[in-house]
């Protein structure tokens, strides 16, 4: 009789959280469909600006740099850091920050490796891929949407708990009643319960991944206290300012950031702005997990272009690397292109999920009223 009421209980929670954060868990499962290739998608709708169709040799980072700031008319517009191409059809893509509004976006000037041509440039936020990824993060709603997107992930991992603990029994009775799929009104319940049975463990780690990105503060003390991380750090980041000191050039930050790691694919470089800023060079050595950005990183004193600080991913700790992981599964490039294609897959599951799942609450709820209006009729009668 407990075991009953206890069934119920869970039956009757995961029926409601899914009627009710459901259409949540769809539209941020949809949106990380598409975000997983957006790089991809983005160029397609804007080859003219986002692709090259010269081939002759890359001009270097200096004047990519220079092309860019000269472009810019906006006096409260300050560099911030520079992407290399993503392909070789690629072209740069250097960041400003709007120094007078820190809530605008992100301008993003977009200039040809070879010729140094400004393609054009945008604003973060205000084209559909970053649109798309706004939605997908904070619902279109700065920090309060992400902690709603946060709280949605630890009800997308409960309500994935209580259905693996509704589906047990079957799996118990039989495998064939614990996946089968039959015609007619079984349909919906058998797609919602197969589906979601067969999704679990991969909607589990892409919320839990998605849940660490918005709340770090939350899960990594508890990862630290877990997997004991006695790496030394070097906390010296800063510059030591020199009178009437030079900065060196982008060009030599970044090759001193490759002699530090020679088979490293140079990724980013940011650009210091205050005196005790240093360069920030992100690369990614063969073997990374995270293969978009890398995890590796040098910090160069932007005037005497000495090594401060170093981070090798060959040389992580247990915690690093449980941490590095955690986007690459979000995205599915640490799986390569297959990767990809299960997590754009698994994002399509919550709005199976939810029809399934509305379709089988609504059939039952008409069930039950179709009953009770006959039984109340006979007593108006009597």
């Amino acid at each position: 009789m407990l075991n009953h009421r206890l069934r119920r209980l869970w039956v009757i929670t995961h029926r409601w959280l899914g009627l009710t954060v459901g259409l949540l868990f769809v539209i941020i499962g949809l949106t990380g469909s598409l975000l997983v290739f957006h790089y991809t998608i983005d160029e397609w709708l804007n080859p003219q600006l986002l692709l090259s169709v010269e081939s002759d040799a890359p001009r270097s980072v200096d004047e990519v740099l220079e092309a860019a700031e000269l472009s810019v008319t906006d006096p409260g517009l300050q560099l911030f850091f520079a992407d290399p191409p993503r392909s070789t059809a690629g072209v740069w893509t250097v960041w400003f920050r709007n120094t007078d509004d820190q809530e605008a976006g992100f301008t993003q000037v977009y200039v040809d490796p070879s010729t140094t041509r400004v393609t054009g440039q945008r604003v973060w936020g205000e084209y559909l891929m970053t649109w798309l990824y706004s939605l997908h993060y904070k619902l279109l709603s700065g920090r309060s949407g992400e902690i709603i997107v946060g709280l949605c992930g630890l009800i997308l991992m409960f309500s994935v708990a209580s259905g693996i603990y509704l589906w047990w029994p079957l799996w118990r009775h039989s495998w064939r009643a614990a996946f089968a799929i039959r015609s007619g009104r079984r349909f919906q319940y058998d797609l919602h319960k197969s589906t979601g049975i067969i999704a679990a463990v991969l909607l589990l780690v892409i919320s839990f991944s998605g849940v660490y990105m918005i709340f770090p503060a939350w899960i990594r003390p508890c990862v630290l206290a877990v997997l004991d991380d006695d790496q030394p750090r070097s906390e010296n980041k800063k510059s030591t300012p020199v009178t009437a000191g030079d900065r060196i050039d982008v060009s030599r930050a970044t090759a001193i950031a490759q002699s530090v790691f020679p088979d490293a694919e140079f990724k980013r470089v940011k650009l210091p702005s205050q005196p005790k800023d240093s360069f920030e060079v992100r690369l990614r050595q063969p073997g990374e997990v995270r293969k978009s950005s890398g995890n590796s990183r040098v910090w160069i004193d932007q005037f005497s272009g000495e090594v401060l600080s170093v981070r090798d991913w060959n040389q992580r700790s247990a915690a690093d690397a449980f941490f590095a992981w955690q986007f690459p599964l979000h995205n599915g490039e640490a799986f390569g292109l297959v990767g990809r294609w299960i997590v754009v897959v698994s994002g399509l599951m919550p709005a199976v999920l939810y029809v399934s799942g509305l379709l089988v609450w609504w059939r039952r709820r008409r069930t039950r009223r179709s009953q009770v209006t006959p039984s109340l009729k006979l007593q108006e009668s009597t």
